[in-house]
């Protein structure tokens, strides 16, 4: 896996940009993603002040999602801006809480930001993946799945439990 680390120690106060590329082999790193192919890159800037550093990220790109309705994949446009405030302590603690803040040990020199940046890419994807509508504004889906889908669907019969039918009165 590609190991996303980026020294500090040493560096004076103020401002360094980074700029990463990431494809199909960042996600391949992490098991339990969803995620096979990707074109995004990651600008990060790095503020160091005397007691903290705050990272600023830009995320653009594009990943292959699979979509919820019809199952094909297809391209999901991605644009996301978070910060990632980094302070010093005792112990390392990688967990970025609600703040947006994680804890470095004094003892570090550097920081591997690959697990922040794959939960940016997650949080930028919409929480429904459909494939966008065209321009003429028709479904761009797997029309082929989308008719046995509704094949299916016309097939079920809508039987209910009569005991449940004395349930519906109560509305009326």
């Amino acid at each position: 896996m590609n190991r996303i680390r980026i020294k500090f120690k040493g560096l004076k106060e103020g401002r360094y940009n980074y700029h990463f590329k990431f494809d199909d082999s960042f996600f391949a790193g992490f098991k339990e993603t969803d995620i096979k192919k990707a074109e995004a890159n990651v600008e990060a800037e790095m503020i160091i002040a005397k007691d903290l550093i705050t990272f600023n990220f830009i995320i653009q790109g594009k990943i292959s999602v699979q979509c919820d309705r019809c199952l094909d994949y297809f391209w999901q446009e991605i644009n996301y801006q978070t910060e990632l405030y980094v302070e010093f302590g005792d112990d390392n603690s990688d967990l970025s809480d609600a703040d947006k803040k994680i804890v470095l040990s004094n003892n570090e020199n550097e920081i591997v930001l690959d697990k922040h940046i794959y939960d940016y890419i997650h949080l930028s994807l919409p929480y429904q993946r459909i494939h966008p509508k065209s321009k003429n504004g028709s479904s761009t889906c797997n029309i082929e799945m989308i008719n046995k889908l509704e094949k299916i669907n016309s097939d079920i019969k809508q039987e209910t439990d009569p005991r449940w039918d004395k349930l519906k009165d109560l509305y009326n």
